[in-house]
């Protein structure tokens, strides 16, 4: 039985306990790696499990599952090598590109700082509804045109999730893409978040973990945040 269909099945035997969805993909991706002694990619693990998934709930599980066991892998791997510094480039268009972007949006613990020009790509304000709804504190600074354009998102967060959010009030435009992530992380480039972005333009975004990047963008938020104003719904 191929590997893909082993996850599949294991996803559609599963009613989606998050407990026992975790476990028994583990235990595929475990099984797979003693009896042909090596790994496949947890990519393929997870992209696999969503496509067998009978609901967008059960989707959903399965994306914050990949998010922290990934989370978990990454972090045993940075102390078994000691950690360090990285630096990560991605371009667009990628549709595996843009899920490495939502997982690193679904990491977030603690807080998520988001500076973007624009916001119209409902997966990845879905992203931000989840990080809100499990406790990460968000703020938002958008472009004040941009934040009142037919399908913004921005919009949205600020008004139904009640995310703070700031926007320049200037004739001139708020045209940083960024976003910090827990005071560890940035990721950072050309990349708005919009599906001409997604599907047609040519991006790209870099995510890093060097202190010396994460703190200057930091106080380039701060800075910002205390210039501009309320969004005004």
């Amino acid at each position: 039985m191929s590997y893909s269909t082993v996850v599949k099945e294991t996803i559609t035997e599963t009613s989606t306990g998050v407990g026992t969805t975790r476990e028994r993909l583990v235990s595929v991706y475990e099984s797979h790696c003693k009896h042909h002694g090596s790994a496949p990619s947890l990519e393929k693990l997870f992209d696999t499990a969503r496509e067998a998934a009978s609901s967008d709930h059960d989707k959903d599980v399965i994306s914050w599952l990949e998010s922290v066991i990934t989370s978990e892998s990454v972090q045993k791997h940075k102390e078994k090598e000691g950690g360090g510094v990285f630096v990560t480039p991605a371009f667009f268009p990628s549709e595996e590109n843009f899920h490495q972007l939502l997982r690193t949006l679904d990491g977030a613990q603690e807080t998520l700082d988001i500076c973007v020009f624009t916001i119209t790509d409902d997966e990845i304000a879905a992203a931000v509804i989840r990080a809100h709804e499990r406790g990460v504190r968000i703020r938002i600074i958008t472009d004040d045109d941009k934040a009142d354009d037919q399908g913004s998102d921005a919009k949205r967060l600020a008004k139904r999730n009640n995310i703070p959010t700031r926007v320049d009030g200037s004739p001139s435009h708020m045209h940083h893409k960024f976003a910090i992530i827990d005071d560890r992380l940035v990721v950072n480039g050309s990349y708005n978040w919009t599906k001409g972005a997604r599907f047609e333009n040519r991006e790209n975004l870099t995510l890093t973990n060097s202190g010396k990047a994460v703190a200057a963008f930091k106080a380039e938020f701060e800075k910002l945040w205390e210039e501009f104003e309320q969004y005004k719904l």
